[in-house]
């Protein structure tokens, strides 16, 4: 490309061809600084190139020119934008050329040394600054400045198509009709021979086309901003040249700054006639007088202004620079005056400048014109009075009109629902209400003082006066509290239109009247609510249904009313919303209740006034609910043993439930005699199946002799026969130990004995069997075997034909609450209804979420069929039980081991646990890798048993103090391979020892040996001896690794520490230091919290082992 200086295009032309938008987003674009480079023209072909940066992007335009006539043409143009038409970057790029062309060659720049580099960018620092866009001129610095004006003229005319130059009054006439004034004003410079002219700048071309003036930078600079303030308000368009810009429709308050401006830069402000002044002068404002004679009233505009008050009629030289200034043409001194507000000017205040005529009022319709007129033009004028008999009245503050609306609507049951639609408007006295007026200060007074009202009567309010609607209660509300309110507030003018409604409270107590209905279902109530107040009667559904939509009071069809803030109807509703989110077909204000709901029909009964129906019904729930008043039964004189206090209390509990037909679960700690207090029940029920009158109280299905059915774990199944033997001998007792082969065999078992006892398992694989037979209990020992409602022993115990179940468990939680929902719907299968239903409505809201309210209701529900008391709280003579942690710190060998794997297994746990359901089962396995490392390297990896685990050398001091003491020791793990090694360790150290695991044989004899003395300690797998051992010979308790459940952990320590027991017991956690272990221990306490919150009634939560627990257990 051959490079030449770029042409210059015609100014003309250039906007002819851009057009008005391009053209202006063009030259925006140009004037930012390094926004358009690379600028190069090709002579031969006639092109310009360039780069233009727009908003962070670049483009590159071309324009092809030619020459026509001596003058360049633009032929065609092109840019990279994309854009539709011509764009502004090709105008940007034509504004950038001429520019370039304009200005003279620089020199060449000789390339600098690069060791002078940095000493010339340093100097650059203290160099004079080259000139700004503002500085410096426009053409030659050889010829002589040019000197720019601003020219004003005052115009004046008929209409917008017709304008002359204003003169003095009489030299051209018009008298009839009135002045309209407006101010031009236009560039001007000065010639060679000192005489101010046009040049043939105009406003339109002004930024780019200066005829060759040489014009100072800084001068032609404000013009164009002066231009583009106007512009701004779309007062300057680029359709045609125009002469002159008007200041009366110039919008920005940018003007007073820009005149002061031009004096600083030595703009002169001049005016067509030499001898005549531009002055800007102190802020003005405008007001009108009002004067009186015997003829009439007159009011005059008032223009304030340099200290003078000119009175402005017709003939006036004056105007109104848009919303922000006065200007005025004074004849002596001969000068235009410019003054900024005092403050906006009102649309009012401009359009009397178009008026201009005074405005006079007959003397007979002056009282009419302070009465409709005047309000308006104070509120909006100045006003004074130049006449000393003329004293103008205060005005009458305003007052806010309130308009009211009822109406009477009906529903579709015909039920009356009254409305009231409330309106606000603010309005001034003698102002017509359509006509805007403003007073700030005195309509906040009005608005804080009606917003008032409504706060006093617990309402949000209406700061701002908006529109109220009222329907249904809380038209009761507006008509009675608030509508009273506002009548008297003397700043309210209230209108109403409709009849306004009249309502009437009922202030009486309400009261609680059931009426109770056996359901076709026999173990179902149906139940009545009908709430009485005063004469009134009111069905409990009504009242459900009010307080469901959120009302505060009830109305009745006579317009009468109560409040629902009632303590009794809130707790009313939550028994009844309680008792339908359990219902299988719940209906609003409906309620049903079961036998089992005893703990919600209390609370009825507490609230009502009375229950009418169903006595006999009525009468089975509160035999059970009047345990403590109710007449005891006698503990049986066939049974041989003395039951302590509190076990006697756990009989008559017993046998409450079983005389009403009711199952239960006895949660007692372990070792407080839980198998002894349920044979007393067996002969209990004996006695009576003796007694006709007593029998005879009996439910219908209980009145026929029948054996009791006792399952448990195999390991215990002899204890319950030989306790039964010992304490009841009176009772027939066989044990089931096989299959059966036909449902006859069992018959005939029930026929001949009073107790059957069996096991899990039999029960599991004779399922049928079993289901065939009636039974008059069913008694569920060690239960928390059947806490999985998927199992098939659940379901078994489930389809069992007895009406009594009774769980005996001391852990019938042992890690969530779903478990004890699982035995509750054993024992008491209409208290929850179902699973799904007790964990939405229980289980979540306490694990997860931690509601005590919650908590406290399931406590209240599940006290009448679950009955549990500690050792600590009924056992006075029990010895004491001391437990201990003892932290083993693991050899550098075996935690260099440990941490190896540890490393291994978090990696892929940390990725499984992200889909903890599908992954548990290998998660736990990775898990249990780490808790067995953490033991014995060996039980991973048999290469590893040459490096000790250090646990073993921790337990081995302390047994040789406990042996040698003579104190007998129980040891437990829940790895046999682990105790297996130690067994092996024992042996070779001499230490005598007896061994009990799930594949123990001869189990009764392993047991007897250490009761008999033979061995001083006794080896258990946690999960083959943690219940149903009676091991008090012991007084020493080691626990080589902890278990996730803290409560299985608490069963094989209360196989010494139980009644029986004469020494203290001393309890040692063994705890590998720095391993899962620790995190085990903690998630332990966090179970035993939820544990004992929900069987003990203590406070604190805790939630479900989660995705974030097991990660806590790798931290």
């Amino acid at each position: 490309m051959t490079e030449s200086v770029p042409p210059t295009i015609d100014a003309r032309h250039l906007l002819a061809f851009l057009g008005n938008v391009p053209f202006f987003y063009g030259k925006n674009l140009a004037a930012e600084a390094n926004s358009v480079v690379d600028v190069e023209f090709d002579e031969n072909i006639g092109q310009i190139e360039g780069t233009v940066t727009d908003s962070g992007e670049e483009f590159s335009p071309m324009i092809q020119v030619h020459l026509e006539g001596g003058e360049w043409k633009i032929e065609s143009c092109e840019c990279t934008c994309d854009a539709p038409g011509i764009c502004s970057h090709i105008a940007a790029l034509a504004i950038t050329s001429n520019k370039i062309a304009s200005q003279p060659r620089p020199l060449p720049v000789h390339e600098e040394k690069p060791d002078t580099v940095w000493s010339k960018q340093i100097d650059s620092w203290f160099e004079e600054s080259e000139p700004g866009p503002a500085d410096g001129l426009l053409g030659s610095q050889h010829d002589p400045v040019v000197p720019m004006a601003l020219q004003f003229l005052l115009f004046d005319s008929k209409d917008a198509t017709q304008q002359q130059q204003w003169m003095p009054t009489g030299t051209i006439p018009h008298p009839t009709r009135n002045k309209r004034f407006r101010l031009g004003v236009r560039p001007m410079v000065r010639n060679a021979e000192g005489r101010w002219v046009r040049g043939q700048l105009r406003w339109t071309t002004l930024g780019f086309k200066t005829y060759g003036w040489n014009l100072l930078r800084a001068q032609h600079h404000w013009f164009t901003r002066f231009a583009s303030m106007a512009r701004s308000d779309s007062q300057l368009q680029f359709k045609v040249d125009e002469d002159w810009l008007f200041l009366d429709e110039y919008a920005s308050e940018l003007l007073w700054p820009l005149l002061e401006q031009a004096g600083e830069l030595g703009i002169a402000l001049i005016t067509t006639r030499s001898e005549q002044r531009v002055r800007i002068v102190d802020p003005a404002s405008f007001s009108m007088q009002a004067s009186l004679d015997e003829q009439q009233l007159q009011l005059d505009g008032v223009l304030h202004i340099a200290g003078q008050d000119l009175v402005l009629d017709p003939e006036a030289p004056s105007g109104v620079i848009a919303e922000h200034g006065f200007y005025a043409q004074m004849a002596q001194p001969d000068e235009i005056w410019l003054a900024p507000s005092t403050e906006p000017v009102p649309d009012a205040h401009r359009r009397w400048y178009i008026d201009r005529r005074p405005v006079t009022v007959p003397a007979p319709e002056i009282n009419d014109f302070f009465e409709s007129s005047y309000p308006r033009l104070a509120r909006r004028f100045e006003l004074r009075s130049v006449s000393d008999e003329l004293v103008l009245p205060d005005l009458k503050p305003p007052y806010v009109h309130a308009t009211v609306v009822y109406k009477r609507e009906f529903n579709e049951n015909k039920e009356p629902n009254d409305t009231a639609a409330l309106d606000f408007q603010i309005r001034y006295p003698g102002i017509p209400s359509d006509q805007e007026v403003y007073d700030v200060e005195a309509e906040e007074l009005l608005q804080a003082a009606v917003h008032e009202v409504f706060l006093e009567h617990e309402e949000a309010g209406n700061p701002n006066l908006s529109p109220k609607f009222y329907a249904r209660d809380d038209t009761i509300d507006f008509v009675t509290e608030i509508l009273p309110a506002l009548e008297r507030l003397p700043e309210v003018q209230l209108v109403e239109q409709g009849t306004r409604p009249t309502f009437r409270q009922l202030r009486e107590l309400p009261q609680l009247k059931i009426n109770a209905v056996n359901h076709e279902r026999t173990d179902w109530l149906d139940l009545g609510l009908l709430i009485t107040v005063g004469d009134h009667e009111v069905p409990f559904s009504q009242i459900v249904e009010a307080m469901s939509n959120g009302q505060m009071k009830l109305r009745l069809p006579d317009n009468t009313w109560f409040s629902l803030n009632h303590p009794m109807f809130a707790k009313l509703k939550a028994l009844v919303d309680e008792a339908q989110a359990m219902n299988d077909k719940p209906k609003e204000g409906d309620l049903k209740l079961t036998v089992f709901q005893i703990s919600m029909f209390e609370e009825l009964d507490e609230m009502a006034e009375g229950i009418d129906g169903a006595d006999l019904f009525i009468a089975r729930m509160r035999s059970l609910l009047k345990v403590a008043e109710a007449h005891h039964a006698q503990v049986p004189n066939t049974l041989d043993a003395q039951l302590r206090p509190y076990q006697v209390e756990g009989f008559h509990w017993l046998s409450r439930l079983y005389e009403g037909g009711f199952g239960g679960i006895l949660a007692d700690d372990m070792g407080l005699g839980k198998t002894l207090q349920t044979i007393a029940l067996m002969l209990h029920a004996h006695k009576l199946w003796a007694d006709p009158e007593a029998c005879a109280q009996l439910p219908a299905a209980q009145r026929t002799r029948l054996p009791f059915l006792v399952v448990a774990p195999s390991s215990v199944v002899s204890n319950w026969e030989m306790e039964i033997n010992k304490f009841a001998p009176s009772l027939r007792v066989v044990s089931v130990e096989g299959t059966l082969p036909s449902p006859r065999q069992l018959q005939e078992l029930a026929q001949d004995y009073d107790v059957i006892l069996t096991t899990y398992t039999l029960l599991r694989l004779n399922d049928e069997i079993y289901e065939a037979q009636r039974f008059a209990g069913l008694i569920l020992d060690e239960a928390q075997f059947v806490k999985n409602k998927s199992t098939k022993a659940h379901r078994t115990a489930v389809n069992l034909q007895t009406n009594f179940k009774l769980a005996v468990t001391g852990t019938p939680m042992e890690n969530n609450l779903s478990e004890l929902g699982a035995l509750l719907s054993l024992v008491a299968p209409a208290l929850f209804l179902n699973t799904t239903r007790f964990n939405r409505q229980f289980a979540r809201p306490i694990e997860v979420l931690g509601d005590k309210e919650t908590l406290a209701l399931l406590q209240r529900r599940i006290k009448p069929f679950m009955l549990r008391r500690t050792k600590e709280s009924v056992v006075l003579d029990l010895p004491a039980k001391q437990e201990q942690q003892i932290l083993v710190r693991l050899s550098e060998e075996h935690q260099h081991v440990y941490d190896t794997h540890l490393n291994r297994e978090r990696q892929k746990i940390l990725h499984l646990v992200e889909d903890l359901d599908r992954n548990r089962f290998t998660i736990f396995q990775s898990l249990t890798h780490l808790r067995m490392l953490a033991l014995e390297p060996s039980l991973v990896d048999p290469e590893l048993s040459d490096i000790p685990g250090s646990k073993l050398e921790a337990l081995f001091d302390q047994l040789d103090d406990v042996v040698g003491e003579g104190h007998r020791a129980l040891i437990f793990s829940q790895f046999t391979s682990y105790l297996k090694v130690l067994a092996d360790k024992l042996a070779e150290r001499g230490v005598r020892f007896v061994y009990l695991d799930g594949n123990t044989r001869n189990r009764s004899k392993v047991i007897e040996q250490f009761k008999e003395g033979e061995a001083p300690l006794f080896l258990i797998s946690l999960k083959a001896g943690g219940f149903g051992l009676n091991l008090t010979e012991a007084d020493y308790c080691f626990l080589l690794d902890p278990w996730w459940n803290p409560a299985v952990e608490a069963q094989a320590i209360d196989r010494t520490h139980r009644i029986g027991q004469t020494r203290q017991v001393m309890v040692y956690r063994m705890i590998s230091q720095g391993t899962i272990e620790e995190k085990v221990v903690a998630l332990q306490e966090s179970k035993r919290k939820l544990i004992s919150t929900v069987m003990d009634e203590a406070d604190g939560f805790s939630k479900a082992l989660t995705a974030q627990d097991i990660r806590g257990l790798l931290e």
